[in-house]
């Protein structure tokens, strides 16, 4: 990876600091989770459900972290709305405030069993029925945020536009290991091993992209005017290189 990009473009030390410290809590939680389960393979006699650092424990630290990260973001986004007056951000509001909610009150897993259960959906592909009716509610809902940020894309001027599609990246980044190796644990997960990489990948995958949004929106606030260069024209220099 080369780094001199952000080095001449997102060089700030306030945004630096914060992504440091972010991304060695989320690291250090990783590591911790991995200990914990290796210390599970030579059979020492715990109720591991409990463990509060596990990355997988819905109401462990890692998951509390990540909820204090949504509340950091969702706090910029209504400065950006209220004191910048930028109301196109008020689709990304929209949807941290719901992927806030569906973490803490797991929403898909819920909209998930009652779906596959109203319509009688059938395992298909390796896929359990909660599994396809978790996909419908990310079908759903995706789409409808999809329209507004589309519709916010289109009305904002061209710094947000590309600011929006720098946010678009991290965002796909944070579906693909939200969705996607989700999906692969479906198939995958069957053996202590493969159910050790991909919950590390799934949750500590998650983890280091919110905490690159938390990077990302501090700097949409403290960037210098004269600042031209976004996220997303890295992987467009890198392919052209």
């Amino acid at each position: 990876m080369n780094f001199n990009f952000f080095k001449q473009y997102f060089n700030t030390k306030r945004t630096n600091r914060i992504l440091a410290i972010l991304l060695s809590i989320d690291i250090l939680f990783v590591l911790l989770h991995a200990l914990l389960i290796y210390i599970v393979f030579i059979r020492i006699d715990l109720d591991w459900s409990i463990v509060p650092f596990m990355v997988s424990n819905d109401d462990g630290y890692p998951e509390i972290f990540q909820y204090i990260k949504f509340v950091v973001i969702i706090g910029i986004i209504l400065f950006l709305i209220i004191k910048r007056k930028r109301k196109g951000y008020i689709a990304w509001l929209l949807l941290f405030t719901l992927m806030l909610l569906d973490d803490s009150l797991t929403f898909h897993e819920r909209f998930g069993a009652w779906v596959s259960e109203k319509f009688n959906f059938s395992p298909m592909l390796g896929l359990r029925a909660q599994d396809i009716g978790e996909l419908t509610y990310v079908a759903i809902f995706g789409a409808l945020l999809l329209i507004l940020l589309v519709l916010g894309y289109y009305k904002g001027d061209e710094k947000y536009r590309k600011t929006n599609i720098s946010l678009g990246v991290l965002f796909t980044a944070f579906l693909f290991f939200g969705v996607g190796v989700d999906m692969l644990h479906s198939f995958f997960g069957t053996n202590r091993y493969s159910d050790l990489f991909l919950t590390l990948l799934e949750d500590g995958g998650e983890m280091i992209v919110l905490s690159l949004f938390v990077w990302l929106f501090v700097f949409i606030v403290v960037r210098p005017k004269t600042q031209n260069v976004y996220l997303y024209q890295y992987f467009i220099k890198r392919k052209n290189d």
